[in-house]
């Protein structure tokens, strides 16, 4: 996976997600083999994620080194890999966890969140974040931007990504 911050994408559709592929200067990503310039379109995979909006169906752009043959999805910063539910959305449930406050507002502008995906959410992060980020002195009430960086920097992978699959970071 590619993972790069952006923030020119307000509300994510397919749309939006296009002109954030459109603003991609694909020879400067860089594969897990360390060329650049080397990536190009492989296809597309189709991927259901959970918004304010309702469930939006987005196809993701997977990339492929002509080098290495390893393929690669392109995800903005928001999108968590594995996960149907937003980074914000996720923050949202693990600062109103942390802070013990209601989680009936999240649920109130998500009508597709449900106790079942606060229970889940706060459970992966328990078992696979909590002493990560705390023993890096991360906080979740960083910026989405800022606790993105940190995380794919030192695990090599975003925040609440709970699979073990590499993810570079560009900016």
């Amino acid at each position: 996976m590619i993972t790069i911050i952006t923030d020119k994408i307000n509300t994510l559709n397919q749309i939006s997600y296009n002109n954030f592929l459109q603003n991609i200067e694909m020879h400067q990503l860089s594969c897990f083999c360390g060329l650049s310039g080397c990536l190009i379109k492989h296809g597309y995979y189709t991927r259901s994620i959970k918004t304010s909006h309702g469930i939006i169906q987005l196809s993701i752009l997977r990339v492929k080194c002509k080098h290495c043959g390893k393929t690669h999805a392109i995800f903005p910063a928001l999108i968590v890999p594995y996960s149907r539910v937003l980074l914000n959305t996720h923050l949202s449930i693990i600062t109103a966890y942390i802070s013990k406050s209601s989680f009936e507002p999240i649920m109130m502008a998500n009508e597709y969140i449900d106790e079942s995906n606060i229970k889940y959410i706060i459970r992966q992060f328990l078992r696979h974040w909590k002493e990560c980020i705390a023993s890096f002195r991360f906080s979740v009430f960083d910026s989405p931007d800022i606790l993105s960086k940190q995380c794919l920097n030192t695990f090599k992978r975003q925040f609440m990504q709970i699979k073990c699959t590499a993810n570079i970071l560009f900016c």
